[in-house]
């Protein structure tokens, strides 16, 4: 009888050739001090990330940086669901709380932007047709919040047949116990929890063993 779910190398193996590095909301909303939606975890993953940027920039990956803009009328529903967003204007542009928090890498050239109205970075935007044109095959998970934004754009790759590595550690929630039941779903569901370390060792790993592939990343 086959086993239920699989787990692992099981599901597939992490190359850097075919998978893209997703850097969600890493904005001040979420990451700065007292933001009206702080996630104060967010900024002990600027480490792992700022690693993680380090080895795709190195080896030519794609870097897809997010941001929420919840500006009215497009966040619809949210705005009610979320007074500071209606009333005080968090997530909308011009408004601090929009841009990137400054203490961590930020974008560099030629890395893309997708700018999102919704918690799932592929609703109406252009993220799809960046992946599928630079052939991605997975999609690398970072940012914040865990059980919100990362794990709303991670299902939604899924559905679109993308394989999901979703870095513990380079992720964050308001809470442990929403970011460990958020890792326990992605794991038994929807694609490979990792930690960035293993994630990294095992990008290396694929560059040492497949030298066309070491040869066609570092071209």
């Amino acid at each position: 009888m086959a086993e239920p779910v699989a787990h692992g190398r099981d599901v597939f193996t992490l190359n850097p050739r075919g998978a893209a590095l997703l850097v969600i909301d890493m904005q001040n909303a979420f990451v700065a001090e007292n933001a009206a939606y702080e996630t104060p975890k967010a900024r002990d993953i600027i480490v792992n990330i700022a690693k993680l940027l380090d080895f795709a920039r190195a080896n030519q990956m794609p870097v897809v940086w997010t941001r929420s803009n919840h500006e009215a009328p497009y966040a619809g529903i949210l705005l009610n669901k979320c007074p500071a967003v209606r009333d005080d204007h968090v997530c909308w542009p011009g408004h601090e709380s929009f841009d990137y928090y400054p203490h961590m890498p930020q974008r560099e050239q030629g890395e893309y932007e997708v700018i999102k109205h919704k918690y799932d970075a592929f609703f109406e935007t252009d993220l799809d047709a960046i992946l599928r044109n630079n052939g991605v095959e997975t999609v690398i998970i970072t940012g914040t919040a865990t059980n919100i934004c990362c794990d709303t754009t991670a299902r939604s790759a899924f559905c679109r047949d993308y394989q999901v590595a979703f870095l513990g550690d380079a992720t964050a929630s308001f809470a442990d116990d929403m970011h460990e039941v958020t890792l326990k779903t992605m794991e038994l569901l929807f694609g490979r929890v990792m930690t960035t370390d293993e994630a990294l060792e095992e990008m290396a790993e694929q560059l040492a063993t497949s030298p066309a592939l070491a040869d066609a990343v570092t071209a």
